[in-house]
């Protein structure tokens, strides 16, 4: 019996502390979830902070501004060659090369020199002619000589002597002449479209006043600029060569040399 009682008061004592943890960690839980969760935290959550709104989207405007010059020339570039045909290729070319060697001694004395000379092209091919087989009925080609072509280039600042070059080629050997062009020097190009950005970004920020100004709107900054250097193109006189023989002075006129530029700037209202 006495055996009974003690076992029943150990059981209790067990169940009593049992409760008292269960009941503890309960309790620092809750502690914790207040710690976690105090009115200082939730004045921070709830209160409304101030803030700058930004929604994204930038005014622009998209405008093209343009500066053009007016450059006067400094480089003269013809093309003139010696066409001849012969019964054999050899003797095409002997033929060509000793009309050429005339044409080019003219210039030489005329004050063209070797690096204002280069070969632009050299070609031989052969010369067909169709003709009848009685036996057969059909027309076949036959090879009836050759023809052989070479075209020089010159490149020279003797601008005013553009007649007198043409002349001499062809009085002395020359029978084409492919090309004639008065054209602006890579550097001066370069050195004019540089001059020009400037006059172009200014050109396409005077268009944005102008289209912006009726909308009450002002520019506040740019996004984005690109230069489109890329307007120049030589004027070309292409002539045959026949026209040019005793032919009246030949005058140059000024180049166009052109810079684009595309501007997007930002604007607010005012």
């Amino acid at each position: 019996m006495d055996n009974r009682i003690n076992i029943a008061v150990i059981v209790g004592v067990v169940l009593t502390l049992a409760f008292a943890v269960t009941f503890t960690q309960t309790d620092n839980q809750g502690i914790s979830q207040d710690e976690q969760e105090s009115p200082l935290v939730k004045a921070d959550v709830h209160s409304e902070m101030p803030y700058k709104h930004f929604s994204g989207l930038e005014k622009t405007v998209d405008v093209v501004g343009t500066a053009t010059e007016s450059v006067e020339p400094d480089t003269l570039m013809i093309e003139f060659g010696v066409e001849t045909v012969a019964g054999t290729a050899k003797e095409a070319l002997e033929q060509n090369s000793e009309m050429l060697l005339s044409a080019i001694g003219s210039l030489k004395a005329a004050g063209i020199t070797d690096n204002e000379l280069s070969t632009s092209r050299l070609n031989i091919y052969p010369v067909y002619q169709s003709h009848e087989d009685l036996l057969t009925g059909r027309y076949v080609q036959e090879i009836v000589g050759f023809q052989a072509s070479n075209v020089l280039s010159i490149e020279t600042d003797q601008l005013s002597d553009a007649a007198k070059i043409i002349d001499l080629a062809i009085e002395n050997g020359a029978n084409r002449v492919d090309f004639v062009s008065f054209t602006v020097s890579p550097p001066m190009v370069k050195s004019v479209k540089e001059s020009l950005i400037e006059e172009a970004v200014l050109d396409a920020k005077a268009k944005a006043k102008i289209a912006i100004k009726p909308l009450n709107q002002k520019i506040v900054g740019v996004s984005s600029v690109v230069v489109n250097d890329s307007g120049y193109s030589p004027a070309p006189m292409l002539q045959r060569a026949e026209m040019f023989a005793g032919s009246a002075p030949i005058y140059s006129s000024d180049q166009d040399i052109s810079v684009n530029v595309n501007v997007i700037f930002l604007i607010a209202d005012v």
